[in-house]
């Protein structure tokens, strides 16, 4: 296992929820926060896809495959397509580190 260092101004806040008693060390609350922060992160992407996929009634993949399979080009959805694969790789970033994190819990 490798080791970080972390300078004592980073980790006092984290300290202190320590001794406040809402985790029962420090590596419990690092993992705890970065849990916490996924899901939120999560919940944040998933709604913002939501707006394309009723706006469509597709998912993103189907409605990636449509637009690059499509006859004309349609700037708008070109347009809907860009901002919603930012939302899709960001929601598929945090889904991974809230995978990668769950175990530690």
């Amino acid at each position: 296992m490798e080791t970080v260092e972390i300078p004592k101004d980073v980790l006092s806040p984290i300290t202190g929820l320590v001794h406040h008693g809402l985790y029962k060390n420090e590596k419990s609350a690092i993992i705890n926060i970065v849990h916490d922060m996924s899901l939120s992160k999560m919940k944040e992407f998933k709604s913002s896809m939501q707006v394309f996929e009723t706006k469509y009634g597709l998912v993103f993949e189907d409605f990636e495959k449509q637009l690059k399979f499509a006859d004309k080009e349609d700037f708008e959805k070109w347009d809907d397509y860009i901002e919603w694969k930012a939302y899709y790789k960001a929601y598929e970033y945090w889904k991974s580190a809230h995978e990668e994190i769950s175990p530690w819990l």
